[in-house]
């Protein structure tokens, strides 16, 4: 625990911390979002474009939305991947090196805000009379 991390290791962290980071806030809904649209627009082309006797064009768009959808499949799997393997590698070295790592000590500062925040607002509620 007494080890001094490398400036490569660090950043390596880093990327990873801030990837993970960045994959918990956008997967609630941004990503699914992202990953649904062009599938469920290229039905609705599909369905346009039969409506208005395109059919080679409903076609397209038709026989596109499976591998749109498939391949939106493919890569939400891979980001859910790198997330565990970023995970995996964050605890690591959290493990290794402990509070020496920045993000280690960004964490904690957060938390000691949260607590402050939380006592403050404690504080501040009225205290109710007991008769």
């Amino acid at each position: 625990m007494g080890e001094k991390p490398t400036r490569e290791i660090e950043e390596k962290g880093l990327k990873a911390y801030e990837q993970a980071r960045a994959f918990e806030r956008i997967r609630a809904w941004r990503l699914p979002v992202t990953y649904s649209v062009p599938s469920v627009l290229l039905m609705l082309l599909g369905v346009a474009a039969w409506m208005t006797h395109h059919l080679f064009l409903s076609a397209a768009a038709f026989g596109l939305a499976p591998l749109v959808a498939v391949r939106m499949w493919f890569e939400w799997r891979r980001w859910l991947r790198l997330y565990g393997e970023n995970l995996a590698l964050l605890t690591r070295l959290e493990s290794t090196y402990g509070d020496a790592l920045p993000w280690v000590q960004v964490e904690q500062h957060f938390a000691a805000l949260e607590e402050l925040k939380r006592e403050i607002a404690e504080e501040q509620q009225p205290t109710e009379r007991r008769d």
